[in-house]
């Protein structure tokens, strides 16, 4: 069993909903007593007000429910379900007081079945459809109050009205679905790097924000700063589309190192980064000569290669886990590219930092 809402649009959808339920449990009974007073030859007051009573009194108390746990819940739906057969149960109960199939609220049936259909799915639809449809038919024969011909195009009228709202329904699920998937789409690429597909400045920083916050002497934080080699040389040399391949070929690199829970993220231009929680300064080290070793060889027909400076943090700092990294990619570069070199600590800056590997 699906739970009826995945993301917030859909759970405010249902709140809405069930205002809107709340609202009918309160004007269909108001009309009910309503035509009792306007017409005193209305049969089974007695029984009647008193039922329409019983469900406008207490219903402003279905706002207090839980909506967004329920609707999360795979199960959450049999509350809404319970709802709606409780509401189609209680207008047959005043039909058959009020006359049977030639009562008026037999309307009510109706107004039920579209608010089925505006939230619920075709199958929820069709369910609530044939009850109402079984409903009626079975007032039909219990009171004897339509000729049989009267009752079968009452029937009918009830199950094209089923067949039309699950129609809907469905068409609306579909439009819905588009939607939320097009919505999805959209949020992916405005976190993505267009030309990378790693994640974007922004979205990176969220990221190293929310792990960082976490660091700790047991969880350390690593970062990796990278930085493309004489870029500006490859484009000169090879043109802008070779230079966009190479970027394309550090982020793909990046991207088949990670690990669940790693982030790579292109920082800019020719910058690139990756992120890694519960990494330690020598397991970080080795993924950054991964990462060097396998840009040199798949970029080597261009000659591209990286500087990778990588940093750990053991307290929530960002900004000194960033800045010993960043300091120790400039640090590769100087000390003559293609290589790693790794900070001792966030925020340190070694008088001499030896290259741990070079070409």
């Amino acid at each position: 069993m699906r739970p009826l809402a995945q993301d917030e649009e859909r759970v405010t959808f249902w709140r809405r909903h069930t205002i809107g339920g709340v609202v009918l449990c309160v004007v269909l009974p108001a009309i009910v007593a309503l035509r009792t007073w306007i017409s005193p030859d209305v049969p089974n007051t007695e029984w009647i007000l008193p039922i329409a009573a019983a469900v406008a009194i207490p219903a402003p108390l279905l706002l207090l429910v839980p909506v967004e746990r329920l609707v999360r819940h795979p199960r959450g739906r049999l509350f809404y379900d319970t709802w709606e057969a409780a509401g189609i149960a209680l207008v047959i109960v005043l039909c058959l007081l009020d006359g049977g199939t030639s009562s008026p609220y037999v309307l009510f049936l109706f107004v039920l079945l579209a608010h089925a259909a505006l939230a619920y799915p075709p199958i929820g639809v069709g369910l609530a459809g044939t009850t109402i449809v079984a409903g009626y038919l079975t007032m039909g024969l219990v009171d004897g109050s339509l000729r049989p011909s009267d009752l079968f195009v009452g029937v009918l009228a009830l199950t094209v009205a089923t067949g039309t709202c699950a129609f809907a329904s469905a068409n609306h699920v579909r439009a819905y679905e588009r939607t939320a998937a097009y919505a999805q789409e959209i949020a992916t690429l405005a976190r993505r790097d267009g030309l990378t597909g790693t994640l974007n400045h922004r979205a990176f920083h969220e990221r190293l924000q929310a792990e960082v916050r976490r660091a700790a002497a047991d969880n350390p934080v690593s970062l990796l700063i990278v930085d493309v080699d004489s870029f500006k040389t490859v484009n000169d040399t090879f043109g802008h589309p070779a230079g966009d391949g190479v970027l394309q070929m550090v982020g793909a690199s990046l991207t088949g190192l990670t690990r669940p829970g790693d982030s790579a993220g292109r920082l800019g231009g020719d910058e690139f980064a990756l992120l890694l929680p519960g990494t330690a300064l020598p397991e970080a080290t080795a993924v950054a000569e991964r990462l060097r070793e396998r840009v040199r060889t798949t970029a080597a027909d261009f000659g591209a290669t990286v500087s990778v400076g990588v940093a750990t943090a053991t307290s929530p700092d960002v900004t000194a886990l960033h800045a010993a990294a960043d300091a120790a990619a400039y640090r590769a570069k100087r000390g003559g590219r293609d290589r790693v070199v790794a900070a001792t600590e966030p925020g340190t800056e070694p008088a001499t930092e030896p290259a741990l590997s070079a070409s």
